[in-house]
């Protein structure tokens, strides 16, 4: 046995560095095909190509509605939104009434007041 393994291994450092090379990758490729057929055998034998059935499981019915644990769906519209409004050249008393508040008569004078006071200190200040 040790006559065939020297007959190899002198035969081996005999060739030259392109034909080692080019064994060597021969051999690698020939071992790397072997392999691939070892395990595609062996996972056809063993029923890998098989898909995995799921067990039997009775229908379970939940004791709680689902209405009762999800937020019911929010409606697909938008309210319409006013970008801009056209201005209005004048506007007539009737118009501005809508948005007018007598700060008089909601008993916010005590704030006027105050504010007076507030502008009026700032203002005194001032050289």
């Amino acid at each position: 046995m040790e006559k065939i393994i020297q007959a190899v291994k002198d035969w081996f450092l005999n060739l030259s560095a392109a034909h080692r090379r080019t064994l060597v990758l021969v051999s690698t490729g020939v071992f790397s095909l072997i392999l691939t057929i070892v395990v595609l055998v062996t996972m056809h034998v063993s029923g890998g190509n098989k898909p995995h059935k799921e067990p039997d499981r009775p229908n379970i019915i939940s004791p709680i509605p689902p209405e009762d644990l999800f937020l019911p769906r929010e409606p697909d519209f938008i309210p319409g939104v006013l970008l801009e409004r056209e201005q209005r050249t004048s506007w007539s008393e009737q118009d501005a009434l809508e948005f007018w508040q007598n700060p008089l008569e909601n008993g916010e004078e005590q704030w006027r007041e105050k504010i007076d006071t507030a502008v009026n200190e700032i203002l005194e200040r001032v050289p």
